[in-house]
């Protein structure tokens, strides 16, 4: 033995596939059902967060469960990846921003932010499959 490891891919060849997938990749549209599953995790753990009085601890899970499930779709491959992920993204921004001009109180209680939170984080993952689902670009 060489003393070089059996995997089947470098460091290198590793972040490129995270950028670039390889010619002949299978990419397949977002599973809808497994993100409705993080929605309502992420949904009970930031109204575990509201109800336990914590400041920012309940919505910064939800927004960061929310940013790793969409890179881990990205990972795995999923049709139109980066583009579905800077969208979704925007859309929840634009929500957030939508929310605290229309209801100028939101942020004021732990209540009122869980809920704007809420609708960020469906409004994205929302985004992300619908546009994932649009059939590929021809080559």
């Amino acid at each position: 033995m060489s003393g070089k490891s059996k995997r089947p891919h470098g460091v290198v060849q590793s972040v490129r596939r995270f950028f670039w997938l390889p010619r002949g990749t299978p990419r397949d549209p977002a599973q809808p059902v497994s993100l409705l599953l993080v929605w309502l995790f992420l949904l009970a753990v930031g109204a575990g967060g509201a109800a336990l009085g914590l400041e920012w601890e309940g919505t910064f899970a939800m927004t960061m469960g929310t940013v790793f499930t969409l890179l881990d779709d990205v990972i795995k491959g999923v049709r139109h990846r980066w583009p579905a992920c800077v969208a979704a993204l925007a859309v929840g921004w634009g929500v957030v921003r939508l929310a605290h001009v229309v209801v100028p109180g939101a942020s004021d209680s732990l209540w009122g932010d869980y809920g704007v939170h809420a609708a960020w984080t469906l409004a994205t993952l929302a985004t992300f499959v619908a546009i994932t689902r649009l059939p590929p670009r021809p080559r």
